[in-house]
């Protein structure tokens, strides 16, 4: 099943040619390294060497998402999260946001590997409108020994004076140390009060 599993890879790998001739080889040779540790028995080699293959694609690609969305509560962890079940939000209820971002870029810096983040928020009506805006709504710094690829960021938007209707939130990410960028929408309703919670506003 491992030698299936890596000619898998080497065969996507091939396929795709990803990042022009030059980069695909370099992928390939590495694919084919893999595929000569597994039959040897050297798994812990052969994930190393299958995990700098991913690292070279990561490097030249363009910035992404492999997660975007909302979550049931703010995400303690990589992959720890409650996904909601809709993007409905009753008034003055907290949108947290779980996003997993790749292909940023690691540098060297101080002994240690540096990543830096930055996300803008754009508020947007159902129709385009842009409502509002907030550069630098998160900031994300990230220093480890390694060039981690399991990443996450999370993000919390405070809408409690927005009226009931349906919006889009844009988040705008930018990699400070390697200058690429991309965005996501998410789009979501608040709903609005219901009688009973209006008639208790008026009490209070």
């Amino acid at each position: 099943m491992r030698h299936v599993a890596i000619a898998f890879l080497f065969g996507l790998v091939a396929n795709v040619g990803i990042g022009g001739p030059s980069l695909a080889q370099s992928v390939q040779d590495l694919a084919k390294e893999a595929a000569s540790d597994v039959k040897r028995g050297n798994d812990l080699e052969a994930y190393n060497t299958i995990r700098k293959a991913a690292m070279r694609i990561w490097q030249r690609g363009p910035l992404l998402f492999r997660e975007a969305l909302f979550v049931k509560s703010a995400p303690t962890g990589y992959g720890i999260y409650d996904p909601r079940p809709n993007n409905v939000f009753e008034p003055g209820e907290k949108l947290f946001i779980y996003v997993e971002p790749v292909g940023f870029t690691w540098k060297k810096q101080g002994g240690l590997n540096r990543a830096e983040l930055v996300s803008d928020l754009v508020l947007k009506g159902a129709d385009g409108e842009v409502l509002g805006e907030q550069p630098g709504f998160g900031t994300f710094t990230f220093d480890s020994r390694d060039t981690n690829m399991e990443v996450m960021t999370a993000l919390t938007i405070d809408f409690t004076e927005a009226p009931a209707g349906k919006y889009v939130a844009e988040l705008k990410f930018t990699d400070k140390l390697g200058k690429k960028s991309a965005s996501f929408e998410l789009p979501f309703e608040i709903k609005g009060k219901s009688a009973g919670d209006s008639e208790a506003d008026k009490d209070e």
